[in-house]
């Protein structure tokens, strides 16, 4: 059963988005915002890698354009702690789709779902201190900073700052 919002098209995962995950994950703007690892380009064999993370998501979504089908990105809601009810959230967007609304969008449906549905008390969240948009989106759905460690990761060519938020 897909979820909408005013835009979007929240659904399942199937074997037939893997092609269109890796090509998000490879993309050399996307790449370093999601993962603290060196810039590189991933392989077919990343694909298994990808496929385990929406399997094992509590809950996991391929976010399409409701209007024409297209993929846009991916993202996740993990119950890592269920007896403290405490899930961590990610987002994933192509750069096209930046800047537009729709990572704020997606977001807050997810959160919002996670509360309502999975009984949660809170929901966290990591981001690199360079994602300045991201943050943005977080603080605006109320989210605030929780943590801050300091120069924790060498990101092209300097130290980038990882934050923990939570709402």
């Amino acid at each position: 059963m897909p979820f909408q919002t005013d835009r979007l098209t929240l659904r399942a995962y199937t074997e037939a988005d893997v092609d269109d995950l890796l090509r998000l994950w490879d993309d050399p703007l996307v790449q370093p915002l999601v993962s603290g690892e060196p810039l590189r380009p991933l392989g077919p064999a990343y694909k298994e890698l990808l496929k385990k993370d929406m399997d094992d998501a509590t809950f996991g979504t391929i976010i399409t354009l409701t209007e024409t089908g297209e993929f846009m990105g991916n993202g996740t809601v993990r119950v890592r702690e269920p007896k403290n009810r405490d899930a961590s959230i990610y987002i994933a967007l192509l750069p096209r789709f930046w800047s537009k609304g729709y990572g704020t969008e997606a977001t807050k449906f997810m959160v919002d779902h996670a509360f309502r549905w999975f009984g949660l008390h809170r929901v966290s969240l990591g981001v690199f201190g360079n994602n300045e948009r991201a943050i943005a989106v977080y603080e605006r759905l109320g989210f605030v900073m929780e943590g801050r460690k300091r120069e924790a990761l060498w990101m092209d060519n300097q130290w980038v700052d990882s934050l923990s938020m939570g709402v």
